[in-house]
């Protein structure tokens, strides 16, 4: 019986304009009124996440800045955070600057570059918050821990830099795509597979009650640790392979889909209906 689910949103959750559907909304609430509880799992920051949770009704502490930090939204209370410390983050910020990427930070509050570019509109455009431009260099700005460092360029540009840059830091930052084009900064021993462990551990949840949908090489650790991981068709290719089961696309209700099968089946439950709510 899965009692708890957990979701990425972009590319997996929400559709080709970075909005929720009202079947995926239908979906997810019929769960939690069946006792099971939902959680999103995101790169995002809180600001860009607590519309989505509102929207749904989500009912359990979300991961947020790919597992870095664990926020109940609700009461926002903080499970835990693990930012990058100041001097690793501007040693990486400035290397990817020589390199000639463009660069946001993320304090913990509010995402900030450098000057405006076509990436910045690109980002805004789907997590619909805005930038701090910031008229300096990121890491002659940075004046402390950083809960996360995003790198965006072109697909083979950010493919050589994670290269490069996992050559450069071995240790202490991991590197992991989210999207083709954004390389995802946090400090190592974080990932989403962690951080869903973490949750499932304070929650009561066992693994094998865990279901986990994603799409991305950031949601492969998540979709292996699940009981049940299931990665949507349009997945990259690390993910699908971390799967027991593919969705359909996000842009067909993938995930919805799974969970309308999976609760007509009675296969999603738990405690007392509604609990949480």
């Amino acid at each position: 019986m899965i009692r708890l689910i957990a979701t990425d949103l972009d590319d997996t959750l929400l559709d080709a304009n970075s909005r929720l559907t009202d079947r995926t909304v239908r979906a997810l609430r019929r769960a939690m009124d069946a006792g099971a509880m939902v959680t999103l799992s995101s790169g995002r920051m809180t600001e860009a996440m607590v519309p989505f949770a509102e929207a749904i009704g989500v009912n359990a502490p979300m991961i947020l800045y790919n597992g870095a930090l664990i926020q109940d939204h609700r009461d926002g209370r903080t499970y835990f955070s693990h930012a990058i410390p100041l001097e690793t983050a501007c040693a990486v910020a400035r290397a990817v600057e020589e390199m000639g990427i463009y660069l946001q930070a993320y304090p913990g509050r509010g995402y900030f570059c450098r000057k405006r570019t076509k990436y910045t509109d690109l980002y805004e455009s789907s997590i619909r918050v805005p930038c701090g431009e910031l008229g300096e260099k990121v890491s002659d700005w940075m004046s402390g821990d950083q809960v996360k460092l995003l790198a965006i360029a072109e697909p083979g540009i950010i493919d050589d830099a994670q290269a490069r840059l996992r050559r450069l830091f071995p240790t202490g930052v991991c590197f992991v795509k989210s999207k083709p084009r954004y390389l995802e900064i946090v400090r190592e021993g974080v990932d989403k597979g962690r951080a869903i462990e973490a949750l499932a551990r304070e929650l009561g949840v066992a693994r094998g009650e865990v279901m986990a949908f994603g799409d991305g090489q950031n949601d492969a650790p998540m979709i292996r640790w699940a009981g049940l991981g299931v990665a949507v068709e349009n997945a990259v290719d690390e993910c699908r392979r971390a799967a027991a089961r593919i969705a359909p696309k996000n842009t067909a209700d993938g995930v919805a889909q799974v969970v309308e099968q999976m609760l007509d089946a009675g296969e999603i439950g738990g405690a007392a209906a509604g609990e949480g709510r």
